[in-house]
């Protein structure tokens, strides 16, 4: 019993596989309790969940934010800003929201794929429940909103989609030159004496994400180098009206 409370995380380990496992398990079984429901029972339930987003978030602020700084713990990180949107999508229906969060939720995949910072984790520890469920539903949530039929995905919406995540970075990136300053000027500091920097939607620096070092090692600058991947979540908002395409290019055949 003592060695199972014990059980840590791991990268890629039989326990990290089960987990990854177990999220699709969580995500496919809710498309099937739900697919036969009601709109408004679909729509209640994905809420409900959906709460433990913004409540991962508050946790955090309390847990560790008020240990250094709460500046360190804003939700504008990807996934923790996807928690801030889920259940505005859901309670609004908005066609916009339904069609931008599907591709995030790659970002909370990679999350729960690439998870070296968090792979000491116990499994049976508040820390790990209150990081593995919120993303496993980051990445569940937006999807299945779509797939019940709660919202379409539509080609109209794949510029705006664009152009609202890139003004939430910029914004993003200018808010971390902005406390980075503050942190810097009031000298606040980490448990190792060194001054805190935030790097909210890693903005500043790829911060050792192997998918973004890629990009850095390109364009080697702070806010730019990031710009390189707006024309991969554009073709990920094209392919993700594939089936819209094909339908449209398939009546012009007809016609």
């Amino acid at each position: 019993m003592d060695k199972l409370l014990e059980l840590k995380w791991g990268v890629f380990t039989p326990t990290h596989i089960a987990t990854l496992i177990l999220a699709a398990v969580i995500v496919v079984g809710l498309y099937f309790i739900l697919k036969n429901r009601t709109e408004k029972t679909k729509r209640i339930v994905l809420f409900i969940l959906s709460l433990w987003g913004p409540t991962a978030v508050m946790y955090n602020i309390l847990m560790w934010g008020l240990k250094s700084t709460v500046l360190e713990y804003l939700p504008l990180h990807l996934c923790s800003f996807s928690a801030m949107l889920i259940p505005v999508l859901i309670l609004t229906k908005s066609n916009l929201l339904g069609n931008l969060l599907p591709i995030y939720s790659i970002g909370a995949l990679a999350a729960l794929l690439l998870n070296s910072i968090q792979a000491d984790y116990l499994v049976f520890s508040v820390p790990f429940l209150m990081y593995y469920f919120p993303h496993v539903l980051y990445m569940g949530l937006p999807i299945l909103v779509v797939a019940l039929g709660i919202v379409k995905i539509e080609p109209k919406y794949i510029l705006p989609c664009v152009g609202f995540t890139f003004s939430a970075y910029t914004i993003i990136h200018f808010i971390n030159v902005g406390i980075n300053k503050y942190l810097a000027a009031k000298n606040i500091v980490d448990s190792y004496g060194e001054v805190i920097k935030v790097n909210y939607m890693f903005s500043m620096d790829p911060q050792g994400n192997p998918a973004l070092v890629f990009f850095w090692n390109l364009i080697p600058h702070e806010y730019f180098y990031m710009l390189a991947v707006i024309p991969i979540v554009a073709l990920g908002y094209v392919l993700l009206n594939a089936k819209n395409f094909i339908a449209y290019f398939k009546s012009k055949k007809v016609k």
